[in-house]
């Protein structure tokens, strides 16, 4: 009987920490308007951006971003990159800040983009 109360113990503790984590990885959106002038960059996967996307948005999924500068334009140009949650979005903009681009905002998630619909 202790065992299993233990075990109880251990499986409710385990599932709270993995709540957090995965409300650790959102990232909130930097941004309170699109301008009208910025680059709106979808980094999900073609499939995801698929499903919905921002209107105007392009698709350069993350992992593939950093190949694919050249899809962008001029490094002073703003540029607005989100996924869904806002974590790969994160990548993105230190990808891109690395890569000496200077207008950069995580737009964060879907929810957060849908916010902004024209």
């Amino acid at each position: 009987m202790r065992d299993r109360r233990h075990f109880k113990r251990l499986l409710e503790a385990f599932a709270v920490l993995l709540i957090l984590s995965i409300l650790g990885c959102a990232t909130a959106s930097e941004i309170t308007e699109v301008p009208e002038d910025a680059l709106v960059v979808d980094v999900r996967t073609p499939r995801e951006f698929a499903d919905w996307h921002y209107p105007g948005a392009i698709n350069i999924p993350v992992q593939v971003l950093e190949q694919n500068l050249s899809k962008l334009p001029d490094k002073g140009k703003p540029i607005i990159v989100y996924c869904r949650s806002g974590h790969r979005a994160s990548t993105a903009k230190k990808i891109l800040v690395s890569n000496n681009y200077k207008d950069i905002k995580n737009g964060g998630g879907l929810g957060d983009m849908k916010r902004f619909l024209p």
